[in-house]
């Protein structure tokens, strides 16, 4: 969403401010040979006549202003800022001298006085579509999606042929979640500028959004062959493939984004999964920005569209057994995600640490105040770090992005006290060892988790196969394991 940053000429009653008085000739003098250097491109000297106007003209408008838009060209924010300023202070009714103010505001980080600054302008000049544009990307930036969708549609009026300001209304309209606004925004976007990659890409989202997946398809498919190196587009055109059973174009997706060097680990994965190899693991950029993608709505979709009750079933197996242990005095949850675990497993444990890849998951889980601790971390590396053992550690549908076990058993078995206990799910399979399924997870055999299990001191204490989550109306059948030592 950049800024329009096109410039005007400053309009001015002579030089200096008005109703002070006339600058002497010389300032004069000095300032054109200024302004003709400055169109040479020479920089250093214009800056330096500039500056012996202003000394002999305090007031000198002109000069304040052409050596502000000067200095921000030569990348000096803070000196243009203040140049403008003193411009804005000798003649503060000038709608472009407060325009460029604002602009060079926002790009100094100053949103809110960028803010102020657009408002003026437009209340000096109610045509001036350039000054409401801004004034919605500055909101937009603040995270104000409704004040910012009100300066585009003014912007929009005002210019309804710029592409630009049906491109950012919107993104703002998608932020704010009113997708079919959206949706009209960037079909506007697309009528004035239909080989613009970037319009097509964000319509097939909010499409995506909006659960027309053939639409979003479409668009997508347009965007990747107006830019064939998008990257983003590819990827989201390969998700969409797989979700209605593609696989021969996801599969084509996936290498491209190979070839692109673009989400290449986790095109790797996935382009494994799909083609029948199985790796000893799930990057770890694959699952952050796969749970990075889901922790807007990951609850809502687990619990009701996938039905999901794998914490509740473990918690379960852990209390069946009435001589085992019914509270535990530290807890540690792999792959907490948004907290279901901390906070169904709350009642029986006294001190409770999360671990996730995912930032925005922890920062979800941070919000429900059910742990004493949280790290985004990969597991194994949090446990290698580990100082103080654990009473009980839960690992609610984690194993299933993890194919060879030895490692993460191994830092379980450091990581756990002497009585305590270890409950973690798998999805089940048939064959011996892991398989690497087409939905990017893996699944173990029962012999196979034993074997590792028994290679690192556990011994299975309770086991029970349970559905563990649906996949496209279809239960996922897992296993739910209690080990010890």
């Amino acid at each position: 969403m950049p800024m329009n940053t096109e410039s005007c000429p400053v309009q001015t009653n002579g030089q200096a401010a008005e109703n002070g008085r006339p600058c002497p000739s010389n300032a004069d003098d000095f300032f054109h040979r200024a302004l003709d250097l400055h169109r040479q491109g020479e920089a250093d000297p214009a800056v330096s006549m500039y500056q012996q106007a202003i000394d002999l003209c305090p007031k000198h408008v002109d000069a304040c202003f052409y050596l502000a838009l000067l200095h921000r060209a030569m990348g000096a924010a803070e000196e243009a800022a203040f140049w403008f300023g003193r411009a804005h202070t000798l003649l503060p009714d000038e709608a472009t001298i407060a325009y460029e103010l604002g602009i060079t505001r926002y790009s100094l980080g100053q949103q809110q006085m960028a803010i102020e600054h657009f408002h003026k302008v437009l209340a000096l000049d109610d045509t001036h579509w350039q000054a409401a544009y801004n004034l919605g990307t500055a909101h937009l930036a603040q995270g104000n999606t409704n004040e910012a969708i009100n300066a585009y549609h003014r912007a929009a009026q005002l210019n309804p042929q710029d592409a630009d300001i049906h491109f950012n209304l919107g993104l703002a309209c998608k932020r704010a979640g009113r997708l079919e606004e959206a949706r009209q925004s960037y079909l506007c976007a697309m009528e004035i500028a239909p080989d613009d990659a970037e319009v097509h890409y964000n319509l097939a989202l909010v499409y995506k959004g909006l659960d027309c997946k053939d639409e979003a398809i479409a668009s997508l498919e347009i965007a990747v062959a107006l830019r064939p190196e998008y990257g983003a587009a590819h990827g989201n055109l390969g998700v969409l493939y797989l979700d209605q059973d593609r696989v021969p174009e996801a599969i084509s997706c996936y290498r491209r984004l190979i070839d692109l060097d673009h989400n290449a680990a986790s095109a790797h994965h996935i382009l494994a999964a799909l083609t029948g190899e199985t790796t000893a693991v799930a990057p770890s950029s694959y699952i952050t920005e796969l749970f990075d993608s889901f922790s807007g709505h990951f609850e809502e979709r687990l619990l009701v569209d996938l039905e999901y009750r794998t914490p509740w079933e473990l918690k379960t197996l852990l209390l069946a057994d009435p001589a085992g242990p019914q509270r535990f005095a530290r807890l540690l949850d792999l792959g907490c995600g948004t907290g279901l675990v901390g906070q169904i497993f709350q009642e029986i444990s006294t001190c409770r640490v999360g671990v996730d890849l995912s930032p925005k998951m922890v920062e979800a889980a941070t919000a429900k105040k059910v742990y004493d601790e949280l790290a985004v971390a990969e597991i194994v590396t949090f446990l290698e770090q580990n100082q103080e053992p654990f009473d009980l550690i839960v690992a609610a549908d984690v194993l299933i992005y993890v194919g060879e076990l030895d490692r993460i058993f191994a830092t379980l078995a450091m990581g756990l006290a002497p009585q305590g206990r270890v409950l973690f799910s798998t999805e089940q399979m048939a064959k011996q060892g892991y398989q690497l399924r087409p939905s990017g997870r893996y699944a173990h055999s029962f012999s196979y988790v034993e074997s590792v299990a028994a290679r690192h001191g556990f011994r299975i204490l309770a086991t029970k196969s349970a559905n563990i989550r649906k996949e496209k109306g279809a239960w996922i059948l897992g296993e739910l394991f209690l080990l010890g030592f």
